[in-house]
């Protein structure tokens, strides 16, 4: 290693904060230490709610009002430390060039009301880094690094056109064009399919060889981790538990909890036989969707069983979510028909229309968007509850308690709001919204994408003990190959907007498709480490 590559970047010393909930302080990070040295990428590792999100925000200065930071330094480089108790840090001096930050939660971070190129315009404008006849250009060459095949379109585009995982590219993209000197990366392959995932990891490693690329790398995989770090930091409940080299840590451990979260990974579930015979619960027929030019659906047929557990796997903007939508009648379909136990239900309203959501419930991908940020987490799940006039105020406190319990929120934790809660905190909230009111079918979008492998396999196993218990079928929405084969009775892959094959969970990987063995390819690069 040379000179340049041993230099400290960024160093934090004695890190502590604490959240106020109703009158009473509780630390979530204490005396924690942190080094990171020029062009390497580290990855720290821990379950959902360990604290490694409230890291990144308290060293960018992004801490919500209920966060203190009791004690802590900051320093980059060379410079004097920064007290982060202060309130007088110029963060906008240290934002954007000095410290990027890409956010877990990208089409949040996104600008509804303001198209992808406004984005552009804003930041690099603001950081004096372009000439307003240079923001396209630098944009769309970003945005074609990142596999987008039509940037034009994505630059004319507003968040809420595009899905998830684009909006995560697209954060991706904005925070590379400040070429910061440490770039924060919060969960940045969660919401990704395998193709788009490799992509952005193998952008990385290009951004470290070629340019000494300093990244933080906030995950709960353990695959992308090994993949692209030279270092792994493992947090628990605040404190880190392990540090070392990548190759020593996670091949090597020597915490318990550290070999925990690697026994979490090799968890699989074996999907629940059906029996023959059972009757069709959903069914769409030549489903098409345009948005603008861009047709999204093209003629997608779909049925699913009573007690059947159907995966959706395909690419980001494939159209999986805007299907999703459909079903549940968030959005109109421009053709096509959908029956729900041989009934039409496009165009219903009223009490029909109240009655098909209690029987056909979706979990976003999106989970801290769809919550109110407002209510307690008790507060949340009750309100399908009382949308539909189920139950007395009592009973529906305790239903509440009980799927957020099962979903594996506290009792401490109940009484919170999404803004004191980290990601995947908020989506097992929408796990068990959506469960409450014991649906016929559920739709989960990306369900388990944001949690660490540990909670993964706890909200799979419940969702197959309620599945086996009430006998409601399931459409899984995923770009985890590996969730959808140990978990879905059969598969669909979807490309550009329609299925190329269908075939049995299990069997998955003897697929002939080409497209599907891209998608398995790249799944097991993930794995091997690149």
């Amino acid at each position: 290693m040379t000179s340049r590559e041993k230099e400290v970047v960024l160093r934090v010393d004695g890190l502590q904060v604490a959240y106020r909930q109703n009158g009473i302080s509780k630390v979530v990070l204490n005396d924690l230490d942190l080094e990171l040295r020029s062009g390497e990428i580290v990855a720290l590792l821990g379950e959902s709610g360990s604290g490694k999100s409230t890291i990144a925000k308290a060293i960018t200065g992004l801490l919500p009002p209920s966060a203190q930071i009791q004690e802590g330094t900051l320093q980059l480089a060379s410079e004097p430390p920064i007290h982060l108790n202060r309130k007088d840090t110029d963060w906008e001096r240290i934002r954007g060039r000095r410290l990027g930050m890409l956010f877990q939660d990208a089409r949040l971070a996104l600008n509804p009301v303001l198209k992808i190129k406004e984005h552009f315009r804003e930041s690099l404008l603001f950081h004096r880094l372009a000439a307003p006849q240079d923001v396209l250009p630098i944009a769309s060459a970003l945005l074609s690094k990142l596999n987008f095949a039509d940037p034009g379109r994505v630059l004319e585009s507003y968040p809420f056109q595009l899905s998830g995982g684009m909006c995560q590219r697209v954060c991706l993209a904005l925070s590379l064009s400040l070429q910061p000197a440490v770039l924060i990366a919060d969960e940045p392959t969660s919401a990704l399919d395998t193709v788009s995932q490799r992509e952005v990891l193998e952008l990385l490693l290009r951004l470290q060889a070629e340019q000494g690329q300093t990244v933080l790398l906030i995950t709960h995989d353990l695959a992308v981790a090994k993949a692209v770090s030279n270092r792994v930091l493992v947090l628990r409940e605040g404190r880190m538990e392990e540090q070392g080299l990548t190759s020593d840590v996670l091949l090597r451990p020597k915490s318990a909890y550290t070999r925990q979260l690697l026994d979490a990974r090799s968890h699989r579930l074996k999907p629940l036989v059906l029996k023959p015979g059972r009757a069709i619960v959903l069914e769409a027929s030549q489903l098409h969707k345009h948005y603008g030019r861009a047709s999204v659906l093209q003629g997608v047929d779909l049925s699913v069983a009573e007690g059947e557990i159907v995966g959706i796997l395909g690419e980001s903007g494939c159209g999986k979510s805007t299907l999703a939508r459909c079903l549940t009648g968030l959005e109109r379909p421009d053709g096509g028909s959908i029956r729900y136990h041989g009934k039409e239900t496009i165009g219903l309203r009223g009490r029909q229309k109240r009655e098909l959501c209690k029987q056909v419930q979706m979990v976003f991908q999106d989970a801290r968007a769809s919550l109110n940020p407002g209510r307690t987490a008790l507060q949340l799940v009750q309100e399908p509850l009382r949308y539909l006039k189920l139950g007395g105020r009592k009973e529906r406190e305790a239903m509440a308690a009980y799927y957020l319990h099962e979903a594996g929120i506290t009792d401490e934790a109940q009484h919170r709001r999404p803004p004191q809660l980290s990601t995947g905190q908020c989506q097992r909230i929408a796990i068990a919204r959506a469960l409450v009111v014991q649906p016929d079918i559920l739709i989960c979008d990306e369900a388990v994408s944001a949690l660490d492998m540990s909670v993964q396999a706890q909200i799979l196993k419940l969702l197959q003990r309620l599945n086996r218990r009430f006998g409601f079928s399931i459409i899984m929405i995923s770009h985890d190959i590996r969730v959808l084969q140990s978990f879905c009775h059969v598969i669909a892959v979807m490309h550009q907007g329609h299925f190329c094959e269908l075939k049995p969970g299990a069997s998955l990987h003897t697929s002939e498709e080409a497209y599907t063995q891209t998608l398995l390819r790249c799944a097991g690069d993930m794995e091997a480490g690149l």
